[in-house]
């Protein structure tokens, strides 16, 4: 019998502590230290954690960029989470895993996670990236019990394939192609690319190598 894939959650009482927000926000040195912190996470059995709106399941999304463009892909029916199926997405990642929590690792799992999503979503290993915002979105289902961490990472390639169900032509295209019709993204996605620009500069700053960024809006 199949063991129960286990997820990291944090209780969403830190969140109301640190400051409960609607939709995306700069301040990650405000909130990932503190929701990473090894006291204050846990695991629970993914079924149970996306009904238990007492728990916010911690997600990393990366934004991959490339020259002027960035990555997208529709989510498939191999993705784990049915209400996001059909929609445009610019955000690789998914649930930590208990498995994910290295014998070295001091964020109880969350960058071994990372790492792991974009190993197995797009061929990716060996990379650096930025974090550069965090997402809460309680006006979904969806979103009251997941909670977003926003990354980028710029290659200086556009060989990436879909490795998963999940992921379905995967493709770079012009940033200001993504920008024309927000309406076909998952929610996330469309409050990135809304703080796009802000996104890329922040990344920039932290040494991410961005070329170019999207052009005005």
């Amino acid at each position: 019998m199949a063991t129960e894939e286990r997820v990291l959650c944090f209780k969403r009482q830190l969140l109301e502590e640190l400051g409960v927000f609607q939709g995306l926000s700069l301040d990650i040195g405000r909130y990932l230290p503190v929701v990473t912190e090894p006291a204050r996470i846990c695991y629970l059995n993914r079924n149970d954690a996306e009904k238990d709106k007492r728990f916010k399941q911690l997600i990393p999304y990366v934004l991959i960029v490339s020259g002027n463009k960035i990555l997208r892909y529709r989510r498939g029916k191999g993705g784990g989470e049915t209400r996001l199926h059909g929609l445009y997405s610019v955000g690789i990642g998914g649930h930590i895993s208990e498995e994910d929590h290295g014998l070295f690792s001091t964020r109880q799992g969350y960058q071994d996670g990372m790492r792991r999503e974009l190993m197995e979503e797009v061929g990716l290993e060996g990379v650096k990236d930025a974090a550069v915002a965090v997402i809460n979105d309680d006006s979904t289902e969806v979103g009251e019990v997941h909670f977003g961490v926003v990354h980028v990472l710029g290659v200086d390639h556009e060989t990436l394939v879909g490795k998963r169900g999940g992921i379905v032509a995967p493709e770079f295209i012009p940033m200001s192609k993504a920008l024309e019709d927000l309406s076909v993204y998952e929610t996330w996605s469309r409050l990135c690319l809304e703080h796009l620009n802000t996104l890329l500069a922040k990344a920039a700053a932290l040494g991410i190598p961005i070329v170019d960024q999207a052009g005005p809006r």
